[in-house]
């Protein structure tokens, strides 16, 4: 019996295996990587929020604020908080902020209205911008590649099925 070219047999199944495996490990490979580069950008930009309503169920739950999702938002400095209805000033010695932008009351003063806070934070650019995108993708494309396993895995199952079968039968000559 010759064998066409390109021709699948029993013999490649362990070569298409490694090559999935290998495009599996580059894919995590990369995506680690870029976790990683994403997380070392420096904070080159900077961003104002002005009057964001915190309300008091989120400063006693110890939410994030808004710009807390920006990528690498760090050094957040607050210019003024109000009482959301009596529009008086509230001083530092009632709140305290974190560097990853969680806010909390620290009293119970002025726990009836929401907060209206305006402050500055500052962020990664465009670099970790392209980063997050390239990680989304990666992340997107995991799933993809796993039906491909699956694909390949029941392909190679179905040749090794094929050959055993197949191979049962002696050529008469």
């Amino acid at each position: 019996m010759k064998t066409k070219k390109a021709q699948m047999n029993l013999g490649s199944a362990p070569g298409i295996v490694l090559i999935v495996g290998l495009t599996f490990l580059v894919m995590a490979t990369m995506a680690f990587i870029g976790q990683k580069y994403g997380a070392s950008m420096p904070t080159d930009k900077s961003a104002t929020s002005t009057n964001e309503s915190v309300s008091q169920t989120e400063l006693i739950a110890v939410s994030y604020l808004d710009n807390a999702s920006l990528c690498n938002a760090e050094n957040f400095a607050i210019s003024n908080i109000f009482n959301g209805t009596t529009a008086i000033v509230i001083n530092s010695a009632n709140y305290t902020l974190t560097s990853t932008g969680t806010l909390t009351n620290l009293t119970s003063e002025y726990a009836d209205a929401p907060w209206l806070v305006t402050y500055t934070t500052e962020y990664a650019g465009v670099g970790c911008d392209v980063n997050a995108d390239l990680e989304t993708e990666i992340s997107n494309n995991t799933s993809i590649a796993g039906i491909i396993l699956t694909i390949s895995l029941v392909g190679i199952v179905l040749t090794i099925l094929m050959g055993v079968f197949l191979g049962l039968r002696t050529p008469r000559l």
